[in-house]
């Protein structure tokens, strides 16, 4: 007598039984699934699509890593050249604005100290934070003349930049084969509509004759 598992007889669905068949069906509506009904054109639509995937394979992976170690390699300039001539000081808030102290929004810049690189004292308007009041501190980045200027590119930046890249190079290499197949698909529907035409056209002859 046969013995019944019981972690089979009460077990569930796997999830993947259920992505199966819509991969399936998936897969047969973009002509790649074997059927006996199949016409040469059908065979030729799925011929391209396999070698539309394999040129996609071969190009991605190879474009997107050149892309990506270029446009890492330009960051890493850009960043080294970026830091060049720029310092980060110490800004100590002198006083907010006299408007902001009767408004419950922070401004948008408070008066602050600073010291420029050769030690000049300068004074002027920096971006505010939340926190911002009287005697607060903040790192701000200045020329050599204690000038404000902006940040440094970050190395997050930079990783950030090859990622993208290389995700545009992967695009740029897959919509022209996407378009391609499309095309074919297209053409091939037509011949698919005109076959089934003749077919009809030859079942009404034989039973009107």
């Amino acid at each position: 007598m046969r013995r019944s598992h019981p972690a089979r007889d009460g077990a569930r669905p796997r999830p993947f039984t259920r992505v199966r068949p819509s991969v399936l069906r998936l897969v047969r509506r973009l002509g790649f699934g074997r059927s006996d009904l199949r016409r040469p054109v059908d065979r030729v639509q799925r011929a391209v699509g396999v070698a539309l995937v394999v040129m996609f394979l071969a190009l991605a992976v190879p474009l997107a890593s050149w892309a990506a170690d270029r446009s890492y390699r330009t960051g890493l300039r850009e960043e080294a050249a970026q830091k060049v001539g720029r310092y980060s000081v110490a800004a100590t808030v002198l006083r907010q604005p006299a408007d902001a102290a009767a408004s419950d929004q922070s401004p948008a810049t408070v008066r602050a100290r600073w010291n420029a690189p050769d030690g000049t004292p300068r004074t002027g308007e920096i971006p505010a934070w939340p926190s911002a009041g009287k005697d607060g501190i903040r790192h701000i980045w200045v020329n050599a003349s204690g000038d404000l200027v902006g940040p440094p590119m970050r190395r997050e930046q930079v990783v950030v930049n090859a990622a993208l890249t290389a995700c545009f190079a992967v695009l740029g290499a897959g919509a022209p084969l996407a378009l391609v197949y499309m095309l074919t698909r297209r053409a091939c529907d037509r011949r698919r509509a005109a076959s089934w035409d003749r077919a009809w056209e030859r079942l009404d002859r034989r039973y009107a004759g």
